[in-house]
């Protein structure tokens, strides 16, 4: 019985040593999900004018929300990076998961485009409906008023 003891003492105490993420670091899964935000925000600032004051303002602005929403600020999300860079093959496994998780959203964006696009049709020329509005209100009936106004009041003078 006490060999069995020993042998629970030494496992677990081997189990409670394996090496793990530091509990400073941000863990794997809220890191996936950092990475997704960071960029697609990365992605928006892309088709901004480079260079522009106001780019690197609205940049910081979202970093900030992004830092807001998960709850960390940038030091720790620096030194979590800086974790993942020395763990190459954890930082492969979150940049895969984020990568799946990019293309799959690109893929819906996509498709919601493809939908709006198939459901708006170009008019054709030389149809009604594509006439100028200008020529649409020259077609139009004059409004009859629902009250006697005198003549003078409801038309302009020439």
């Amino acid at each position: 019985m006490k060999r069995f003891f020993a042998v629970l003492l030494v496992c677990s105490g081997l189990y409670a040593c394996k090496p793990g993420i530091p509990k400073e670091i941000i863990q794997p899964d809220k890191m996936e999900k950092v990475l997704f935000d960071i960029h697609v925000v990365d992605g928006y600032i892309s088709t901004m004018s480079p260079g522009a004051d106001s780019t690197k303002k609205i940049a910081s602005a979202f970093y900030k929300g992004i830092y807001k929403k998960f709850q960390i600020d940038s030091a720790l999300y620096n030194q979590s990076m800086d974790y993942y860079y020395q763990h190459p093959d954890i930082l492969k496994k979150i940049y895969d998961n984020v990568t799946t998780q990019l293309n799959k959203t690109k893929e819906k964006q996509l498709k919601a485009l493809q939908k709006i696009t198939d459901t708006v049709k170009p008019a054709k020329s030389g149809t009604k409906s594509a006439k100028d509005s200008v020529g649409q209100v020259q077609e139009m009936q004059p409004v009859k008023m629902p009250v006697d106004v005198p003549q003078s009041a409801s038309t302009p003078k020439k």
